[in-house]
């Protein structure tokens, strides 16, 4: 059966081009993506498709302007509209600090994506085959992929599609062959400086030798791993939202949960929040993933990571996970010159009010003999060695030592604040009171009520 059949069948049998497609077609000018602009040409009256292309001149070497007039005159002939874009890659790694092949990677994937939005495309099809599969699989290997990575390229990834994985690049050269098409060779694939040809040129020849069909092993053992993972993906969006939840820009795992999961579940459901809050997973090595896990295992209530693109905090019994470290809190402190209503921050106000006698007390309010206490007082952040004496005690106690008590964060810590008059602490606000100053019953009283405004 010719390579057209087998390919058409192939398309049919993975749905990634449904019929009524429209197709942007990467065209390198090598021969996978000659191969493949072919055989959609070829398919796309029968399979309904509609087809364009796109081409990307690197600039990275002499022969790349030649590259690009060979598309144009490949996509002329077969009618074919081609969008060409012509980049400074090496400029572009120099200014963003990254080695070429990841900027390259990059630039490539951004310029195909925006072109096939401006052009109207439901789909981008890529030249890979199963040779690059297989290349893919030990490269992620050697740099010690986890699972996800090991399981390689997908036929289909969102609007990305892979119509030729199935296919060997000798089947590809073999069908170019019979067809009598013209290819462009790209001599930087001889470089053996770069990884991935070192894999293709010397690694895959050995294993050969040891197993004359290890690609054809290779390829099948990646489709057995994307099953399992596909199960695993479904697994961890179900149970994703029973342990964790957005709380204003952070995300919050339940630690004890997580815990009393399997590890392998908890591994992925924290990849997924972290994942969730960086929007991609690029940058995040298994090394990053066995930090975290050692810090919800083994970490001290208030240990930290900074980890690329994210900051993951264990405090006490829950993990927070943000984008950027919180930033430092400025110190604060306000003059309580009389009653009224005072901002302690964007959604906190004290109220301060003289009543006839003193109510029943809360974390939120409290009151002073208006007897003994007088303006000004004020409200400050907590500092280094601060004690006061809580209500029903007779010594003091640092507030260092209430913090551990209430195990408060240390995020919480540093917006604590304190009431004071000449230096004493009256109320470690929102939380416990002073026995100093306690009014007597039918005692005109200074009340201070803490109001939080919920953002709807």
């Amino acid at each position: 059966m010719s390579l057209q059949k087998r390919f058409q069948r192939s398309l049919l049998k993975s749905g990634c081009i449904p019929s009524g497609s429209r197709v942007l077609v990467a065209v390198s000018g090598g021969l996978d993506s000659v191969a493949l602009l072919t055989l959609l040409h070829q398919l796309a009256v029968p399979l309904q498709v509609y087809l364009e292309a796109a081409h990307l001149d690197h600039s990275l070497r002499p022969e790349s302007r030649d590259d690009a007039r060979f598309v144009t005159e490949l996509c002329a002939g077969l009618g074919v509209h081609l969008t060409l874009e012509r980049l400074d890659i090496a400029e572009m790694a120099r200014q963003r600090k990254s080695n070429l092949e990841e900027t390259a990677r990059d630039v490539r994937r951004d310029f195909l994506l925006k072109t096939a939005q401006v052009r109207g495309c439901h789909l981008v099809a890529l030249g890979h085959h199963a040779d690059d599969q297989s290349e893919t699989f030990l490269l992620r290997l050697l740099r010690g992929s986890r699972v996800t990575g090991l399981a390689g390229m997908r036929t289909t990834n969102g609007s990305i599609v892979r119509p030729l994985l199935p296919f060997s690049r000798q089947e590809l050269l073999d069908y170019v062959q019979s067809e009598d098409l013209a290819w462009r060779e790209d001599l930087s694939n001889l470089d053996q400086s770069f990884t991935r040809n070192r894999i293709r040129h010397q690694l895959l020849p050995a294993l050969t030798e040891f197993n004359p069909n290890i690609r054809t092993q290779l390829v099948g053992l990646c489709e057995q791993m994307q099953q399992d993972e596909t199960f695993w993906s479904d697994l961890v969006a179900r149970e994703l939202p029973k342990y964790g939840q957005w709380r204003g820009d952070e995300y919050v795992l339940n630690r004890n949960g997580l815990l009393a999961l399997p590890r392998a579940l908890t591994g992925r459901l924290v990849r997924a929040a972290l994942a969730e809050v960086r929007g991609d997973l690029r940058g995040i090595t298994a090394a990053h993933t066995a930090d975290i896990m050692t810090l919800l295992n083994e970490g001290g209530p208030q240990r930290a990571l900074n980890l690329p693109g994210a900051w993951v905090a264990r405090r006490y019994e829950v993990l927070l996970l943000r984008r950027e470290a919180p930033a430092t809190v400025a110190p604060f402190n306000c003059e309580l010159t009389s009653a009224g209503d005072y901002c302690l921050s964007e959604n906190r106000t004290l109220s301060v009010t003289q009543e006839e006698s003193p109510l029943g007390e809360s974390c939120s309010v409290v009151d002073f003999s208006a007897l003994s206490l007088s303006f000004p007082l004020h409200v400050r952040s907590c500092k280094p060695g601060d004690r006061f004496r809580p209500s029903g005690m007779k010594g003091t106690k640092k507030l260092q030592d209430l913090f551990v008590d209430l195990k408060l964060t240390r995020e919480e810590r540093q917006n604590a604040l304190v009431l004071v008059k000449d230096n004493e602490i009256l109320w470690v606000v929102g939380m416990r009171r002073s026995e100093e100053q306690r009014p007597l019953p039918g005692e005109q009283v200074l009340r201070f009520e803490v109001k939080t405004r919920i953002d709807s």
